[in-house]
């Protein structure tokens, strides 16, 4: 395995290990490129969080039984501790 591969499998295990705070990061990270883009490739990069998320099994079991569980909408993780971001989240997540 090279050494970028061996770099991103610690990098999937430690955030396996620390979901809620990969999911947070993630959901910054997503934010930060929607602003940067002008909001014109929001789809793509929500797609792509969403592809990282399932790698590392994030976002689930933390919606409470609301919704569908783990599930990212327009504006992030569903469920996670809503509103750090000033209003991201949807409805009463």
């Amino acid at each position: 395995m090279s050494r970028i591969g061996e770099w991103l499998k610690k990098a999937e295990n430690l955030a396996r290990g620390h979901s809620k705070q990969a999911d947070q990061l993630l959901d910054r990270a997503e934010q930060i490129a929607k602003e940067r883009t002008g909001h014109k490739y929001d789809e793509q990069i929500s797609k792509g969080a969403d592809a990282v998320q399932r790698r590392y099994g994030g976002g689930q079991g933390e919606s409470g039984g609301q919704g569908e569980s783990g599930v990212r909408g327009e504006h992030g993780v569903r469920g996670e501790s809503g509103g750090q971001e000033g209003g991201r989240r949807e409805g009463g997540y």
